[in-house]
């Protein structure tokens, strides 16, 4: 993901995509050994529940270089408790005609599904003096 986003957060996980990446759409399976917080014990929905966020940025519309689409929020539902390291995101986003979006996940563990996560995006393109 770093060839698409800069940061030590992004730098930090290992992403494994099931398939080539298309166009707002990408199954990935997600971990990090950075700490939620440096040097304190996270439990194990906490570790999951901060891989989730990371939906929006594994299955992009448009490059991020020429557009921005921040998540301004995040929803997630589970029906269970995930279980291990890896997060399962089965993504997708859509881009409505003014200006905002929607990044829907099915989340997953090594067991199978475990609920979903809603994302609303604000979508718009980036000016020549930047955002």
């Amino acid at each position: 993901m770093s060839d698409l986003w800069p940061g030590g957060y992004i730098a930090s996980l290992d992403v494994r995509t099931v398939a080539p990446p298309e166009p707002g759409r990408t199954t990935a399976w997600v971990t990090t050994d950075l700490d939620l917080v440096a040097g304190e014990p996270a439990g194990p929905l906490a570790r999951y529940v901060t891989l989730v966020d990371t939906a929006n940025g594994i299955a992009v519309r448009q490059s991020p270089t020429a557009w921005m689409f921040p998540n301004v929020d995040l929803t997630i539902h589970l029906h269970r408790r995930p279980a291990g390291r890896w997060a399962g995101l089965d993504t997708t986003v859509v881009f409505g005609p003014t200006g905002q979006g929607l990044t829907s996940t099915v989340l997953h563990d090594a067991d199978g599904p475990v609920g979903h996560a809603q994302q609303i995006l604000t979508v718009r393109p980036l000016t020549d003096g930047g955002a």
